[in-house]
C-alpha cells in the first residue's frame, strides 16, 4: 500500500481579512486582471521551457518586472472572478518568488544564492503585498491557493525556483485562459520523465506527488481520483499510461530525490531566441 509522505504545509484557510476577500471574489466578484507585464517577464527571461531563469537579465531590466509587483500589491481581490483570483495568486507566488531571487544578487555575489533555502524564511516571511495585505510564500500556496481552490494542478504552475519543481510557465496565468494553462501544465509535467519515468519493475514520480499527494486524492478537489497512478494516468506518456493500466491497483512506485539548487540559467540566449 502506497503511503503519501505529509511533510509539507498542510492546506489550511488563512483566517482574517486576506481570506475572507478571497473568498468574496469567488463567490461574487467579476473583475479581471492584467498580467501583460508578468507575461513580457516570463517570455523574455524564462529559459528551457521554463525549467530555468535567467535571473541577471531581469536584474538589469527589472523595471516592468517592478510595476507589475505594485499591480499585485493594489489588487481588488473582492472585485476578481474566481479564476481571475487563482491566476493572480499563482502569478503573485512565482512572481514574488523570482523577486525573492533577485534581492540576493550583489557585486560580491553575481549569481545570488546557489537554493532558495539559503535565504532565511524564505517561505514564511510576511513580506509580499498581494490586494493590500502582507503574506508570505506559504500564505499564497498553502493557505489560500491550496485550500480555496483544491485544484492539484496547481502545483504544475506553483514554481519555488528550484530545478526539482515543476517547470515555470512560460506565460503569465489569466482567468480567461486558466483551464487550459492548467491542462496543459498537468500534461507538460506527468508527461515528461524528468517528473515521471518507469525505472525497472516501479514507477519513478516527482516528490511533488508525495508532499502533496492528498491533494490529488482528495474528494472534492478538482479532478481527484482513488490513487496517484490513476491521477498520473491521465496525462502519463504512452508507455507509462500502459503500464499503470496492466500493473493493477496497487502497482511499486517510488519517489525521486528532490534537487533544490536554483533553477538559474547558465546559457546565453542567442539573438534569433535559440541558446
Amino acid at each position: 500500500m502506497l503511503r503519501v509522505t505529509t511533510c509539507a504545509p498542510r492546506a489550511v484557510a488563512l483566517r482574517g481579512e486576506a481570506s475572507e476577500a478571497v473568498r468574496k471574489g469567488i463567490l461574487s466578484g467579476r473583475g479581471v486582471f492584467d498580467h501583460r507585464l508578468f507575461n513580457d517577464v516570463l517570455r523574455l527571461h524564462a529559459r528551457e521551457m521554463g525549467s530555468r531563469f535567467d535571473y541577471e537579465g531581469l536584474k538589469a531590466h527589472r523595471e516592468s518586472f517592478a510595476a507589475y509587483l505594485r499591480t499585485v500589491a493594489e489588487a481588488d481581490l473582492p472585485g476578481l472572478s474566481r479564476d481571475e483570483l487563482l491566476a493572480l495568486l499563482i502569478n503573485a507566488y512565482n512572481a514574488y518568488t523570482i523577486q525573492s531571487v533577485l534581492e540576493t544578487l550583489s557585486p560580491s555575489a553575481p549569481h545570488g544564492v546557489a537554493s532558495i533555502r539559503d535565504i532565511p524564511n524564505v517561505f514564511s516571511r510576511k513580506t509580499h503585498k498581494v490586494g493590500g495585505f502582507l503574506l508570505s510564500l506559504d500564505d499564497l500556496e498553502h493557505g489560500l491557493i491550496r485550500p480555496l481552490f483544491k485544484d492539484p494542478r496547481s502545483h504544475f504552475v506553483v514554481n519555488c525556483a528550484s530545478r526539482s519543481c515543476a517547470p515555470l510557465p512560460l506565460e503569465a496565468l489569466t482567468g480567461g485562459n486558466l483551464e487550459a494553462q492548467l491542462e496543459y501544465a498537468a500534461h507538460r509535467t506527468l508527461s515528461s520523465p524528468d517528473y515521471v519515468r518507469l525505472e525497472g519493475e516501479r514507477l519513478l514520480i516527482t516528490k511533488l506527488l508525495s508532499w502533496y499527494g492528498a491533494d490529488f486524492v482528495t474528494q472534492g478537489f478538482h479532478g481527484a481520483e482513488k490513487s496517484l497512478p490513476r491521477y498520473i494516468r491521465k496525462y502519463a506518456a504512452e508507455d507509462v499510461a500502459h503500464w499503470i493500466d496492466a500493473a493493477g491497483t496497487d502497482p511499486p512506485i517510488a519517489f525521486m530525490d528532490y534537487d533544490w539548487s536554483l533553477n538559474r540559467a547558465t546559457k546565453i540566449r542567442l539573438q534569433d531566441g535559440g541558446f
